[in-house]
């Protein structure tokens, strides 16, 4: 099968990692007890694939003996490695279809924030070929924007729009999936013995700053300001509305959907 790779796709998380990092939720415990459910053992290798700046990779630090962190963008790898200080953990450069891991290699492989940009069918290739037997894939994203304030959220939603009718009518664009498909893409796949989907949350502190960082956080309203020197004027109104909206105590919702499937 050919592994389809849209450089662009990689390129568009260069240049802000730091917002990233200090913006983008950690990923709740009840990620890991699932996929610990249905692996049935103690995993001695799990591997973060598309692992950005390592905030969904350290999670995994106390459930296995080694984790590794896959990531083709140099930025948010060095940011990873600079935060991420575990002697269990490592980083490494590399492709959601390209990983370089010997078959049958794997106990889980975790994906987060991340399937949407990748080929979808030569990963799941992949990602099959690096399982053991028994092993779980756990594919989890959370939702955008979280619940903090409904005036804050619908402002967010028409910014990320604006943003995305800038990045995505441009020649050449990145490619992207519908998070709606993966369900049916994984079941179609028909190699996975078993696949379920399951909702949870987490509840963080959220302050002015952070919510405007989430926001400055996704690619295209980085590349909207890029591509197209107005769009500040948009990022400033919502900044602005969120320091007119929200305490420095805030309490924040991330809701996440989780896809698993055992090899």
């Amino acid at each position: 099968m050919e592994k389809v790779i849209n450089e662009k796709n990689i390129d568009r998380f260069s240049g802000f990692s730091q917002v990233y990092n200090s913006s983008r939720p950690i990923p709740p415990d009840i990620i890991i007890k699932s996929a610990l459910i249905y692996a049935n053992k103690d995993p001695q290798i799990v591997v973060d694939i598309g692992s950005g700046t390592g905030l969904s990779t350290q999670i995994w630090k106390d459930a296995a003996q080694t984790v590794i962190g896959i990531e083709p963008n140099d930025d948010m790898r060095c940011e990873a490695e600079k935060n991420v200080i575990a002697d269990n953990i490592s980083f490494q450069k590399g492709v959601s279809n390209d990983t370089g891991l010997p078959g049958d290699h794997v106990d889980i492989v975790s994906i987060s924030q991340s399937f949407h940009w990748f080929d979808i069918d030569s990963t799941l290739e992949e990602i099959f070929r690096i399982l053991k037997d028994g092993g779980v894939l756990a594919i989890y994203d959370c939702d955008f924007p979280p619940s903090v304030d409904w005036i804050v959220e619908k402002a967010y939603c028409a910014l990320k729009d604006k943003s995305d009718g800038i990045c995505f009518s441009q020649e050449n664009p990145p490619t992207r999936n519908d998070k709606d498909s993966y369900m049916k893409r994984i079941n179609s796949f028909g190699k996975f013995r078993f696949v379920k989907e399951i909702v949870c949350h987490s509840t963080e502190n959220c302050t002015p700053d952070r919510m405007i960082g989430i926001a400055l956080s996704q690619g295209s309203i980085k590349d909207a300001l890029q591509i197209d020197s107005s769009f500040q004027a948009d990022v400033d109104e919502f900044c602005d509305l969120v320091k007119s909206r929200l305490r420095d105590d805030q309490k924040i919702i991330f809701s996440y959907r989780l896809r698993l499937a055992v090899k």
